[in-house]
């Protein structure tokens, strides 16, 4: 009996060891497939429209050291494929809401590659990083415009960081995700909402914003270089994605649109830098104004060799490129005037840009007689979306009838990022006029509740004038910035007006600005204001808007008016019972 049992329990024990290892079998199979399904690829493909997706992809690529590349189209999927090794185990990183190619590692396998699996995410930026635990270092920039994440790419491959794209919407996403890591590092680079900056401050990151992208641009090519030095930069703009520019080999340094901006200039001259690799054939201008102005190389990537053969001579094609929102900076000349009542030459702007800019202008005056001289602006002006501007320049002594003007103005979003040129030639209007206006400033508050400057100016003559106005270094989010109103207003004939500047200001922005500096141009003429008034005033600061404050008292008089009718009601109903 007991060798029965003996036996039966030795049975028993063969059993479970054997279970175990059936169970410990199936475990190393699916962690197997797993790790071969989602581990084992050399080659990354973003499937998306979304710039923000196709980033993330290639920042993802670069980090796990696997080839990679994008869609533009429909079209370009299999396009794309016959510049592919089929050797290589493909990746397909998938918009689940905006794929360009629907069940895109199908027809990877069908084209006779090796394997291909997809991801299909709902946000890359935010779901990639799970695949990367090793990652304990991150940069988040803002998501408004592609600059800072271009800038920031290089760097970011050569330390092993993953990239935030954040905004005051997915912060707290972002927080969720670094609160499960041990951060290294944080570096918040460029313009960020100000819930971001918030919101990251316990992390202790490191901040690089100048409020001048080609500043900061400088910024972290410097910390590049302080990891890896090298001769070498590529030179664009920050308006694309291209495969090199997410590679880390070399820091990218931004060229401008048409022109360099001086503090790239100087910088690559104050550099060890000797070779620039420009990206894209439309930079050409500005790499040929790097390379007279700094001496250095400028070897330009503009094409590659063509994927689809036609006939038999080699063709090339253009650099797949991936688009990126940016803001339009758009100036136009609307019209020049010498006005010889005052010995003055009007030159008016119109800008047709969706964001404050600067320009900056040269001009040449030409008689018929054919005597030329140059005038033109000391400091750059600044001008309001959408709005005109007139620049005035005095003593300016023309005897000749007929008058052209030769027109050569930077202009970019800050005084020191003159990277677009306006050139142009246009006929000079002669006229005679004595502008009679007259204005006082009387005021300037902030209110709160609406989130808007309100300049308050008095009209005290006997004609109607127009008045636009700008209020300079005003202190927002720690940078001086310069803001102004969305277009002229007319102030009548011995009335006051008011004109509004929207802008959102914290508590601490507000301390900041105990006082400002107001620049009023106004004058007869809407797009003519060639007379300026400047001064600084106090800022007072409204909680609540006197609107605001009379409805809430009219929206309780009628509440208590309601009240007393429904009692009035009652009453009167228990008396007829009565």
């Amino acid at each position: 009996m007991e060798e029965r049992k003996g036996l039966e329990a030795s049975n028993l024990k063969n059993a479970k060891i054997l279970a175990l290892g059936i169970v410990g079998l199936i475990a190393v199979i699916a962690i197997t497939k797993i790790i071969i399904a989602q581990g084992e690829f050399t080659y990354v493909i973003s499937n998306s429209e979304n710039w923000e997706d196709v980033y993330s992809a290639m920042l993802y690529a670069s980090l796990e050291k696997a080839g990679s590349d994008f869609l533009v189209s429909t079209k370009h999927g299999s396009i794309l494929l016959n510049s592919i090794n089929k050797k290589n185990d493909i990746r397909v990183i998938s918009s689940k809401k905006s794929p360009f190619v629907i069940n895109y590692a199908d027809l990877i396998k069908d084209k006779g590659f090796k394997d291909a699996d997809e991801l299909i995410l709902d946000n890359p930026n935010l779901e990639l990083i799970e695949e990367l635990p090793e990652i304990n270092n991150f940069i988040v920039v803002g998501n408004s415009y592609g600059y800072s994440a271009i800038a920031v790419a290089p760097y970011a491959v050569i330390t092993n960081s993953w990239v935030f794209l954040a905004d005051r919407a997915n912060i707290d996403e972002i927080d969720s995700i670094l609160s499960e890591r041990d951060v290294n590092n944080l570096l918040i680079y460029g313009f960020v909402d100000r819930e971001v900056r918030e919101t990251l401050s316990k992390y202790n990151p490191e901040i690089i914003n100048t409020g001048d992208r080609f500043k900061d641009n400088i910024g972290i090519v410097k910390k590049f270089l302080e990891i890896k030095p090298t001769q070498q930069v590529l030179l664009t703009n920050g308006e694309f994605i291209e495969k090199e520019i997410m590679s880390g080999t070399s820091p990218i340094l931004f060229t401008g649109k048409e022109n360099v901006p001086e503090q790239i200039k100087e910088y690559i001259q104050s550099s060890d830098i000797e070779v620039g690799v420009l990206i894209g054939a439309d930079l050409v201008g500005a790499a040929t104004n790097i390379r007279r102005s700094t001496g250095i190389s400028v070897i330009v990537k503009f094409a590659r060799g063509a994927r689809v053969p036609a006939g038999t001579i080699a063709a090339v094609e253009g650099l797949d490129l991936f688009y990126l929102p940016v803001p339009i900076m758009d100036l136009e000349l609307d019209s020049a005037k010498y006005n010889r009542a005052t010995s003055q030459l009007e030159v008016t702007y119109k800008s047709n840009s969706n964001i404050p800019i600067y320009f900056k202008g040269t001009l040449t005056p030409v008689t018929a007689s054919g005597k030329q001289t140059k005038i033109g602006d000391v400091e750059p002006v600044f001008i309001a979306p959408n709005d005109f501007k007139t620049v005035s320049y005095s003593d300016v002594d023309f005897t000749d009838e007929k008058i052209s003007l030769e027109v050569f103005t930077l202009y970019g979003e800050t005084p020191s990022s003159l990277e677009k040129i306006l050139e142009k030639k246009i006929d000079v209007d002669v006229v005679n006029v004595i502008d009679r206006c007259e204005i006082d400033i009387e005021s300037v508050k902030y209110t709160k509740s609406r989130k808007e400057f309100s300049v308050k100016v008095l009209n005290p003559g006997s004609i109607d004038c127009w008045v636009d106005v700008e209020l300079s270094d005003v202190i927002i989010d720690g940078v001086e910035k310069t803001i102004g109103s969305e277009g002229s207003v007319k102030i009548l004939a011995g009335k006051k007006g008011k004109i509004v500047i929207r802008q959102e200001m914290t508590e601490e922005d507000l301390k900041e600005n105990h006082f400002v500096n107001v620049i009023a141009y106004y004058g007869e003429r809407e797009n003519g204001l060639v007379k300026i008034l400047k001064g600084k005033y106090e800022l007072k600061v409204e909680s609540i808007s006197f609107a605001t404050l009379s409805l809430i008292i009219l929206a309780l008089i009628v509440l208590v008016a309601v009240i007393v009718l429904i009692f009035l009601f009652i009453k009167k109903k228990r008396e007829d019972e009565w």
